[in-house]
């Protein structure tokens, strides 16, 4: 059946009438049968109409609410899984896991991009998502022991897994940018958790170290964890062993912050036929401006600036209007403890509580050590006379002179001075790196109490911020970042996950539908070429 115009003109105009006809046949030709008259129908109705005899199956729907089941999130969900398989990690992790694991283990990183939270809370969150249409899992699957067990068998093929995930930029690196950072945990039952110089503000918890070495393009190519209370400079020599064999390094820079460079560390690095670039600690750069009389006109030439050079290594003088702020404001915490440490024996000394002149030197030498002070205070003492705290004013100033520089070591003789900075400062991507584990990634506190879990805990985070970073930079590189104030990453992922999988139930049957509406459709397709969702469509490409 269809619905037929009939027009008839009369007097000058033209008379128009719609019927819903049925043909047929009668003796090989065609006749139609008028059922009914529909020209009173507005055209909208008889539109539906239309619809109906089309789709003789169809349903008129009266209360769409009574239909609607449930609405879970889509488009985080589905977006991530996208990235992962562009990354290739899907596709790694897919030749060394079962597909029960595969499951679980995207679940976990999914959870630790869109809402970290521990593992028992992970697994209702994703359960809830519309990951079960992707990774059909058996209910009795989405439990906390089950993705336990599979982090064990993620930690038994750990080592392929990560040989295959740092080699995914293919080239031999020409950095090795590395830095170390802490992260705590509740419980003291593993072994290598000590205590230790905590960059979490958390030294009355136990802690690990995680050494992460990324290459000039940002990207991750070795992560180690070591016991919370080694020194940085304890933790080198494995990690360049261990980058120098997996690359087949020739050449190559290694770049380091100021708690790796020891006399040791440079041997050990010119060793493996390595050079460097490494930041001197600022007693170090202290000791180099007096001892080789670097004169302070120097300060006033445009920077960075070599202001030494001998056996094969340069000093280039290095400034950062940040760095200054930060450093003053260290400095001047220096400054007070040393103070107050000093004035605590004084207090002591008038109150009588000490008077024998070695206990008063001991307790006074010790509390200046301890405040990090000792090279800007002294003080004077006779027994039974007055404690003086004395400010070594010439020290203070030489060091709050350099507040706001940085000295640069290098073996790099050749190499201009922009860039041996430029090279430095790219130890920004790894202290951002630490910075999304924490903030956004959430990586701590530890709750796993078996050392293969901690490993494993803390590599899939690493997989969840190379997917987060790598988003970073395409909204970055397209302008979308930064485009209006409010435009965050944070809010990237808030969008996606407006976008919902609508589930409804019609006659029995389920029925699943993507949510048209999608705030970021222009984005995704302009910078990530993802054309808008369709759950066919998605699945086909996103399950396994």
């Amino acid at each position: 059946m269809f619905i037929k115009r009939c027009a008839r003109k009369y007097k000058g105009k033209t008379y128009e009438s719609f019927h819903i006809v049925k043909a047929f046949r009668d003796k090989d030709k065609v006749k139609h049968r008028y059922i009914i008259n529909v020209t009173n129908f507005t055209k909208q109705q008889r539109e539906k109409i239309l619809k109906l005899l089309k789709n003789p199956d169809a349903k008129i729907i009266d209360d769409i609410d009574s239909l609607f089941q449930q609405g879970k999130s889509y488009g985080d969900i589905v977006f991530f899984l996208y990235q992962m398989k562009n990354l290739h990690l899907t596709d790694i992790l897919s030749r060394y896991l079962s597909k029960k694991v595969l499951s679980l283990t995207l679940a976990v990183i999914l959870n630790r991009i869109i809402k970290p939270t521990s593992k028992m809370e992970a697994i209702s969150w994703i359960k809830k998502t519309s990951f079960p249409y992707f990774f059909p899992l058996k209910d009795k699957n989405y439990h906390a022991n089950r993705v336990y067990e599979a982090m064990d068998e993620v930690y038994d093929n750990l080592d392929g897994i990560m040989e295959e995930f740092y080699k995914l930029q293919g080239e031999k690196p020409t950095l090795l940018i590395y830095d170390i950072t802490s992260t705590y945990f509740e419980g003291r039952s593993v072994r290598i958790a000590k205590n230790g110089l905590s960059r979490d503000r958390r030294p009355d918890r136990p802690q690990v170290l995680l050494g992460l070495c990324l290459n000039e393009k940002g990207f991750p190519i070795h992560f180690e964890i070591f016991e919370g209370n080694l020194k940085d400079s304890e933790t080198l020599e494995d990690i360049l062993g261990k980058v120098k064999k997996r690359f087949k390094i020739k050449k190559s820079i290694f770049v380091g912050d100021r708690g790796m460079i020891t006399l040791n560390n440079t041997k050990i690095i010119k060793g493996k036929n390595l050079g460097y670039i490494l930041g001197l600690r600022h007693e170090r750069a202290k000791d180099l401006l007096r001892d080789k009389d670097i004169q302070p006109e120097l300060f006033d030439k445009p920077l960075p600036v070599t202001i030494y050079q001998e056996n094969g290594k340069k000093y280039v003088l290095c400034s950062s209007e940040e760095r200054r702020e930060k450093d003053l404001y260290v400095f001047n915490q220096i400054l007070k403890e040393g103070r107050e440490a000093l004035c605590v024996v004084e207090r002591m000394v008038n109150k009588g509580r000490l008077k024998k002149y070695d206990k008063v030197v001991r307790r006074a030498q010790k509390k200046l050590t301890e405040s990090g002070a000792l090279r800007y205070f002294d003080f004077s003492y006779e027994e039974g006379g007055e404690f003086k705290i004395i400010e070594k004013k010439d020290e203070i100033k030489r060091a709050m002179a350099l507040c706001g520089y940085y000295i640069l070591e290098t073996s790099e003789t050749e190499m201009e001075d922009d860039k041996v900075e430029g090279s430095y400062k790219r130890l920004q991507e790894v202290e951002r790196v630490f910075r999304d584990l924490k903030d956004l990634i959430n990586i701590r506190p530890v709750y796993h109490w078996v050392e293969r879990r901690v490993k494993t805990h803390i590599f899939l985070c690493l997989l969840a911020q190379v997917v987060l970073s790598t988003v970073r930079k395409k909204l970055k590189r397209k302008g979308w970042l930064g485009k209006r104030k409010e435009n965050t990453l944070e809010k990237f992922i808030n969008l996606l996950g407006t976008i919902q999988l609508g589930e409804f139930s019609i006659e029995g049957r389920k029925i699943l539908r993507v949510q048209k509406k999608n705030p970021l459709k222009d984005v995704l397709l302009e910078i990530f070429d993802l054309s808008s969702f369709d759950l066919v469509k998605d699945r086909k490409a996103c399950s396994i």
